[in-house]
């Protein structure tokens, strides 16, 4: 039981978490949670309008007169799982499993984002061992979806100095910047023909890693989406194809593992069809080699339905594949993506009509406007509209802050080594935080969690315990 693993404090917290549902916009259970532990402890906390949770603590001994700290997580979590599991993340509780050195979830995402820094805030609360100044355990809400906690927290509602983001992946790296974001959504009315003609087919291509759409962005994993609509345009710019439904990811912040269309075809193209999908297949595992191996295009003949005419069916599969996705710039100053974009979620069909929904990322308010004049301008070119919202702002690194300083003093005491510092290509809640209150001194650090916003996600657990030792150290030295 991962209960019995160091730091004991830290997994039972984790493991109770995982028996609550707690995904994006569904958090009230969660919430109730930690009301009823605050009341039970006899601690002070309160709570703002949209569910935002604020647990206070008194200092230790010693630490009275020190700077106020808040520590800071998400109590939401990205929910995703294999196609072949019958999880209901509204009801079922995540099941953990170790593997070796590693805790993993059995067929969905594990929740150790953010999961493992909220369970560290709660473990320092109980803590008997812990020294630290006025504590703030500051448990933010709706992060996987936009962000929307930290967009809606009130100026003034905080008192703390200092702020310890726990929310990094990557055990002996200090996070001093972070990318802003904004979701787009491209729109379009679509019109259908209720005529079933020629043959139909269901599309698929499946098997792939995902991942998350910011910091798994450079490593060439396939989009299911894009690489559906590319196998499907590719046919459709020599032959008749005409389009019924197209799906694709589910959540706008994780790569598309598998998207699936219908499709209908002239009767004669059968044998062409057919043959032009099995090397679409042949060629998408040459070229996603060590990347993503198991890519699969499948397909199977399926009932008629309303289809578009062939030219609408042809502009929505262009679209698709020419949407802005991956890397669009590399940094020249920093070892980082500078600029990107997620292709996250596509929906086709009657009733729906055509959206796409994108997450585009920039270190930079120059990168995103990229993001956006490219969307628009191929919403213009087929009639659709944009929709944005949910954008925050870059974290710009401080490295004159305090809590900077002492994390990489600890972590060279603890280890002997120098910390890495970096400026990470994906949204913390720090870059709002920082715009609300700008006199906040920041940093953000963690253990090694892999495979986040996948069913492939796992957190290493010595990294973790490891981890937990530092945020002791770091508290007691910002005195």
């Amino acid at each position: 039981m991962i209960e019995q693993q160091a730091p004991q404090l830290l997994w039972q917290h984790f493991a109770k978490m995982s028996e609550i549902p707690r995904a994006s916009k569904k958090e009230e259970a969660i919430r109730a949670f930690y009301r009823d532990y605050a009341t039970s402890k006899g601690l002070e906390f309160k709570e703002d309008a949209i569910g935002n949770i604020v647990i206070k603590k008194p200092a230790t001994k010693g630490y009275e007169n020190s700077p106020k700290i808040i520590l800071q997580g998400h109590v939401d979590m990205v929910c995703q799982k294999r196609d072949a599991s019958n999880h209901n993340f509204d009801t079922d509780p995540i099941a953990l499993q170790i593997k070796g050195e590693w805790l993993h979830a059995t067929d969905t995402t594990l929740g150790a984002d953010n999961g493992i820094g909220v369970a560290a805030s709660i473990a320092i609360l109980e803590d008997e061992t812990a020294e630290h100044g006025p504590l703030e355990i500051l448990l933010t809400v709706d992060e996987e979806q936009g962000m929307g906690g930290v967009h809606n927290i009130q100026p003034n509602w905080l008192e703390g100095e200092y702020l310890l983001n726990l929310d990094s992946e990557k055990e002996g790296v200090c996070t001093v910047g972070c990318a802003g974001g904004t979701d787009l959504v491209l729109a379009k009315e679509l019109h259908y023909d209720n005529e079933a003609r020629g043959i139909f087919y269901e599309v698929a291509v499946e098997g792939l890693k995902g991942g998350h759409s910011g910091i798994d962005i450079h490593k060439e994993l396939g989009n299911a989406s894009q690489l559906l609509a590319e196998t499907l345009a590719n046919y459709a710019h020599s032959s008749a194809l005409r389009l019924a439904t197209f799906h694709g990811g589910t959540l706008r912040n994780a790569i598309p593992r598998s998207a699936k269309a219908v499709v209908a075809i002239h009767e004669a193209h059968k044998a062409e069809f057919e043959a032009h999908l099995v090397a679409a297949g042949t060629a998408l595992k040459a070229r996603l080699k060590n990347a993503d191996d198991h890519v699969v295009v499948s397909f199977k003949l399926v009932d008629a339905q309303p289809t578009q005419d062939a030219e609408s069916s042809q502009q929505c599969l262009n679209l698709l594949l020419l949407a802005p996705c991956g890397v669009i710039r590399k940094s020249v100053e920093l070892p980082i993506v500078e600029t990107s974009c997620n292709l996250g979620v596509v929906t086709v069909d009657e009733k729906t009509g055509l959206r796409i929904e994108l997450l585009a990322r920039s270190v930079t308010n120059g990168g995103l406007d990229i993001i956006r004049t490219r969307t628009k301008a191929l919403a213009i070119m087929v009639g659709a509209f944009v929709e944005e919202g949910n954008a925050y702002p870059a974290w710009q690194p401080n490295l004159e802050s305090v809590p900077f300083k002492k994390l990489l003093e600890a972590y060279q005491e603890t280890t002997g080594e120098e910390m890495v510092v970096s400026v990470i290509h994906a949204g913390l809640e720090t870059g709002l935080l920082g715009e609300k209150y700008p006199h906040l001194q920041m940093v953000s650090f963690g253990p090694t969690i892999k495979g986040a916003h996948s069913p492939d996600e796992r957190a290493h657990i010595p990294s973790v315990a490891r981890f937990y030792d530092l945020l002791k150290l770091l508290l007691r030295k910002l005195k």
